[in-house]
């Protein structure tokens, strides 16, 4: 891994955020949506046996723009004390996510006791398994859990998110003031959890992906925000041609889940070049125009409570295969509307005016 050359660089100085490029945020909103939109897609037509892999793509890309979301939040304030900085991120992020998981895992105990007698349910979708595993959920350590019942499974992505942040705000400080300092330290954990993340399909593929293999996109996010002012300089002439190779390339893994399981590793593989034309569209401010555009936004800036009831309405077996793809569409509905009641009051100011 080659890191930028600027170990002469001095110490920072308190100083307010580089100004964003216009529509950047709006940028990061579209793709989070069209991630979700994959993971809709894996999930509601799961049944096929040809969605393998795909809603992997989406969670990475969504990792990575929580990444880059994540070192934003935190290097808001540079003249507020490390501890001070620390206290209100973590503040925020749970007053942020942690009522819209805390309701849905508290409706979701009727609605498995309702569904327990289905016929043809998925494997480990006992009633007790459920309640068992409850406390796993609620304090975000799902993807440590050997098995967890199917209503529950996804929230693997949930746990590591928070886990990601519980972590960031201490390697943050770890990072010190100089951007020598940062970039080495960064890029040094950067690397690591990029090796564990490529060595875990040869070390266990269908094991429960957890903190240490899963969180690299969000690291690679984190790291690219740090350097936002040297990749803006660096790709201005290579945007097109780097969104254009990306998508190419997330064309590739969707063609390539066509084969079905086995073809798995190529899917996450290949989707992983997403990150780039996210990357360039969040760099240069590129935004989708229209109805697709506003669509994708609508979809990101209500992705965490779509996410969370989407599986119990596809890959769960509370409904017939066949009614999967429907299950999909009305998770958007039922999400859109657990995010106005427990997302939305939430927000700080500044998000909720623009949502």
């Amino acid at each position: 891994m080659t890191l930028p050359a600027n170990a002469a660089a001095p110490a920072l100085e308190p100083r307010a955020p580089l100004a964003l490029p216009a529509g950047s945020s709006v940028s990061l909103d579209q793709w989070r949506g069209l991630a979700l939109l994959l993971v809709l897609l894996s999930h509601g037509l799961f049944f096929t046996g040809r969605t393998y892999g795909i809603g992997r793509v989406g969670v990475n890309l969504f990792f990575f723009i929580s990444g880059i979301l994540v070192f934003r939040s935190l290097d808001k304030h540079p003249e507020r004390r490390e501890l001070d900085r620390m206290r209100s991120f973590w503040k925020r992020r749970l007053l942020r996510l942690y009522p819209a998981l805390a309701a849905f895992l508290v409706v979701l105990v009727p609605l498995a006791w309702l569904a327990r007698q289905r016929p043809n349910l998925p494997e480990w979708s006992e009633f007790s398994l459920l309640v068992r595993d409850l406390p796993a959920a609620f304090f975000y350590f799902v993807n440590y859990l050997p098995v967890s019942p199917p209503a529950l499974n996804h929230l693997w992505s949930v746990s590591c998110e928070m886990q990601f942040y519980i972590v960031a705000p201490l390697l943050f400080a770890l990072g010190g003031r100089s951007e020598a300092r940062r970039t080495w330290v960064w890029g040094a954990a950067l690397a690591v959890l990029m090796v564990l993340g490529a060595l875990q399909p040869f070390i266990d593929y269908d094991k429960k992906y957890q903190f240490h293999a899963a969180v690299w996109p969000m690291m690679l996010g984190f790291f690219c925000e740090h350097r936002r002012a040297w990749l803006t300089q660096r790709t201005r002439a290579w945007v097109r041609p780097a969104i254009a190779a990306g998508v190419g390339m997330l064309l590739v893994s969707l063609g390539a889940m066509l084969f079905g399981k086995h073809a798995k590793p190529i899917v996450v593989a290949a989707g992983a070049f997403a990150l780039a034309p996210c990357l360039c569209c969040y760099l240069a401010g590129a935004v989708a125009p229209g109805v697709v555009g506003r669509a994708l936004r609508w979809l990101g800036e209500r992705t965490y409570s779509i996410y969370l009831w989407q599986q119990p309405l596809t890959v769960c077996g509370w409904l017939p295969p066949v009614l999967h793809p429907l299950g999909a569409a009305a998770s958007t509905f039922v999400g859109g509307v657990w995010y106005r009641v427990f997302e939305r009051p939430f927000l700080s100011p500044g998000r909720k005016a623009t949502t």
